[in-house]
């Protein structure tokens, strides 16, 4: 499974030390078992490139084989045909999840979770968010049930 981690978290998720809180992904995403990826794509790569300390976690997991890259074009037209549905500043975010297979979302963002939770954004299977530790179950259950999508399909 993969999960999509939102600039707003980003610095916490992926600091150092890690917080308790996102350990759990860490440990998923760096698991020997390879069950997990992250995904980055579109105008979240520029936005994620901008902190150091995340742009070098992220080019480790890239080189670990970790990272599910979604092409620019193919964020920037699948976030065009999706924007006028999104309550939040961030389609480019459901974009992502749409084209990837992602379903898990590290974000504070309010609005971003109604869109992502919204079955008419994201469906089979639904989106989750990730806030915290005691949301890790989410990791578990998602790494074993399915893998990031290699090509989109009509979500």
């Amino acid at each position: 499974m993969c999960l999509i981690v939102d600039t707003n978290l980003a610095s916490l998720v992926f600091g150092n030390p890690v917080q308790n809180d996102f350990r759990p992904i860490i440990d998923w995403l760096t698991s020997t078992k390879k069950i997990g990826k992250l995904v980055v794509g579109g105008q979240l790569s520029g936005e994620l490139d901008k902190v150091n300390s995340v742009r070098r976690f992220i080019r480790g997991l890239e080189q670990a084989g970790r990272v599910r890259m979604i092409p620019n074009e193919e964020t920037q037209d699948e976030t065009t045909r999706i924007s006028d549905r999104c309550e939040s500043d961030d389609p480019h975010i459901i974009a992502l999840a749409r084209l990837s297979g992602a379903r898990i979302l590290c974000s504070l963002d309010i609005a971003l979770h109604r869109d992502f939770t919204n079955s008419s954004l994201i469906t089979a299977p639904r989106g989750h968010i990730y806030q915290n530790a005691g949301h890790s179950d989410l990791l578990r259950f998602h790494g074993h049930t399915r893998a990031c999508k290699k090509s989109m399909s009509g979500n």
